[in-house]
């Protein structure tokens, strides 16, 4: 049994809308003060020490191609089992939907990673960050949906778990150096956006019909 409460109606879009803000007035201003180098190449030769570089490599691993796959198709299994077609749907599409936009961006700005002596392997451009997409829109959707049959506070706690390991990913990926930090921002802006899709297509919550239930309506409709 689903259980409604304000996470899902209103206080989605207000809580992302806040989140939104936040990270476009951090976008801004390390635009603004043209400090996008020097911060990220401070927080590489941070991440770089190695009492935290297994630490850092293990977090943004979480934000891989895999597991943000698999999250996807389990949560979307789950909706199929509870014949939840649209949530099933917009589980496995908005990500990918996702991660294919920022691909296509990579392709068009085309700028090059930092290539900081501390610097990580990477292949690929790097803006905006692929990590830094996936995660928030893969992590925070499945939170979302997985709030329906929680009580709130419960609700509230997978959605902040969520967010905080979408952010450590995304941080993560300026301290392997692979990425400069407007190039994680920007992806979390981008992830948000195909988010807010993701939110409101979980809105419509229309349900496979058995045949007992077709058979169902058509005796009413012929009543």
């Amino acid at each position: 049994m689903s259980t409604s409460h304000s996470l899902w109606r209103s206080g989605n879009v207000r809580w992302l809308g806040w989140w939104t803000a936040a990270h476009l007035g951090a976008l801004m201003l390390i635009v603004g003060l043209a400090q996008d180098k020097e911060l990220t190449r401070s927080l590489c030769a941070w991440g770089s020490d190695t009492s935290r570089s297994g630490a850092v490599d293990f977090i943004t691993s979480w934000g891989n191609p895999l597991p943000v796959t698999l999250l996807a198709v389990v949560s979307a299994c789950v909706a199929l089992l509870r014949r939840e077609v649209m949530a099933a749907t917009t589980l496995l599409a908005v990500p990918y939907a996702a991660a294919l936009s920022c691909s296509l961006l990579k392709e068009l700005v085309e700028r090059q990673r930092p290539g900081l002596a501390c610097s990580a392997a990477a292949e690929g451009f790097s803006f905006p960050s692929g990590h830094a997409v996936s995660t928030t829109t893969g992590f925070i959707l499945v939170a979302l949906f997985l709030s329906r049959f929680l009580r709130a506070p419960a609700a509230h706690l997978v959605l902040v778990l969520a967010v905080v390991c979408s952010e450590l990913v995304a941080l993560s990926r300026v301290l392997l150096g692979v990425h400069y930090s407007v190039d994680v921002l920007a992806g979390q802006l981008l992830g948000g956006l195909w988010l807010l899709l993701g939110i409101v297509l979980l809105g419509q919550r229309r349900k496979l019909r058995t045949p007992e239930k077709l058979r169902a309506d058509k005796s009413r409709s012929a009543a």
